[in-house]
């Protein structure tokens, strides 16, 4: 109860003691420093990622018939929808969060934001993102976002302190944005969808393990379960690596035998994953921290550019 009453009490009165006491430029740094941490809840460079594929997932079927006006509910939806689950997924972690170096600078573990700020503004902002979603589009690109909502925040991220498992579940959970924008464009599903849906699980796999490897003693502090726990040499780790890049490729091919992509897109398609499969290798000869962040900065260039490649062939090739 006294807790409560604190927390009323910071959330109503601090604002207009700033504003009273030092004045209306104070006031307007505090807002906007606010703002800026509620933002930073939302993980906004891996929800970059989220709304790139689902421009992606959009963009492979449309038609005639769709417009851009679906696009902007979709853009805003996911957004919104994404933005909720990570900023839900910083609430349950908070803990966890405060241990770990990468993280504990963040806004709930430094106390910026209040749990109750980040809880009420996740289900908001989800909540939101659902119904534009449902109206703007259709049923069913809303109930992938719910799905995909729910397995992030109720699977996905319990998962991670219990199974090194985690990873392989939560490639499903972040498969699921282009299966979003599919269902925008069509209003339904097709099995044509499956190799953009295996290209974006297929991709984080080698991703994650990579951030996992760089950070490994960071998260045992955090108790999460990861592979490169188990992996004092690196190897398995390699080898999932190895394993995952060969499947993106058959992923990107079967784009191409689909014609979803022409042969300009094959060959990008080619060398990225060849440049991919080549970072992987430096990994594999000699495990380090400084192979492993290759690894996941190759990562982060191959999916923007294999969808720039994707758009680029789709309207001017």
């Amino acid at each position: 109860m006294d807790r409560d009453i604190l927390h009323i009490n910071k959330i109503i009165i601090l604002p207009n003691m700033i504003e009273k006491v030092f004045g209306d430029r104070a006031y307007h740094a505090y807002s906007v420093s606010k703002i800026e941490n509620y933002i930073s809840l939302t993980k906004p460079r891996l929800l970059a990622s989220v709304i790139l594929s689902a421009i992606l997932g959009f963009v492979l079927p449309m038609s005639l018939s769709n417009t851009f006006l679906q696009l902007i509910y979709l853009l805003f939806g996911t957004a919104l929808m994404g933005g909720g689950a990570n900023a839900l997924n910083q609430w349950m972690e908070q803990v966890p969060d405060s241990l770990m170096y990468r993280t504990k600078n963040r806004a709930l573990p430094t106390g910026k934001l209040s749990a109750n700020e980040a809880l009420s503004f996740g289900i908001i902002i989800s909540v939101v993102g659902f119904i534009v979603l449902w109206l703007g589009l259709n049923a069913l690109t809303a109930g992938l976002g719910m799905l995909t909502l729910l397995s992030y925040i109720l699977v996905y991220t319990p998962l991670k302190q219990k199974s090194v498992t985690n990873t392989w579940f939560g490639g499903i959970t972040g498969a699921l944005p282009p299966v979003m924008g599919w269902a925008a464009a069509r209003g339904q599903l097709e099995w044509e969808v499956l190799p953009i849906f295996a290209l974006l699980y297929f991709w984080q796999l080698p991703h994650f393990f990579a951030i996992a490897w760089m950070y490994r003693d960071d998260y045992k502090r955090g108790g999460f379960k990861m592979l490169s726990h188990y992996d004092k040499t690196g190897q398995k780790t390699a080898v999932h690596m190895f394993t995952n890049c060969l499947m993106l490729y058959a992923a990107s091919l079967a784009i191409f035998l689909l014609n979803q992509g022409s042969l300009i897109y094959l060959a990008g398609a080619s060398a990225l994953g060849l440049v991919f499969f080549a970072v992987i290798t430096l990994f594999y000869q000699e495990s380090t921290q400084e192979n492993a962040r290759k690894v996941f900065l190759a990562s982060i260039i191959y999916l923007p550019l294999m969808i720039g490649i994707l758009v680029f062939d789709r309207f001017f090739i």
